[in-house]
């Protein structure tokens, strides 16, 4: 039988563990979570890039610019959507929903998710000026907008990827 010494023993070092491990883990969430698509301030590095291909401090500033304007844009319409989806759910569980209001749903559903790729088709035209013919080719689709094809919140916005530096 242990005596409360013992008990208090053990107690005391799992209780530390726990309180470590949950600290590691919100600082590397925290850390992760940025503003929207950017992630951080230090989103993009040039290490195992060709230096031909290599983006000038121009370049970066400017796609941190549109990031940013894209971010505004992009942020409020994508919540929008996800509330219209759960609106959307919660009246077709309904036992009285009509198959005419859902189809409206659906229809506001669509509409908004063309204005979101809309935005987003446009700020990849953005970014595709500011890089130069040799550097468009060079990362061709990896140099896009991460998986904000899912949208913003699919996995917390990682942001634009470029063969996975950013991340």
């Amino acid at each position: 039988m242990f005596t409360k010494h013992k008990k208090l023993a053990l107690i005391v070092p799992l209780l530390g563990t726990i309180m470590l491990l949950s600290l590691f883990s919100s600082s590397a969430t925290a850390q992760s979570m940025g503003r929207g698509m950017s992630g951080s301030d230090s989103w993009w590095s040039n290490s195992n890039v060709p230096a031909k291909y290599q983006l000038s401090t121009e370049q970066i500033s400017r796609i941190r610019e549109i990031r940013s304007q894209y971010d505004d844009q992009i942020i409020p319409l994508q919540r929008e959507l996800r509330s219209l989806r759960m609106e959307t759910r919660g009246y077709a569980s309904r036992s009285d929903a009509e198959i005419g209001k859902i189809k409206s749903y659906r229809k506001d559903i669509n509409n908004l998710g063309d204005k979101i790729e809309d935005r987003r088709l446009e700020a990849r035209a953005e970014v595709n000026k500011v890089l130069t013919k040799e550097q468009r080719v060079y990362f061709g689709d990896n140099f896009g907008w991460g998986d904000m094809d899912g949208g913003m919140m699919s996995n917390m916005g990682n942001g634009m990827g470029m063969r996975d530096m950013c991340r």
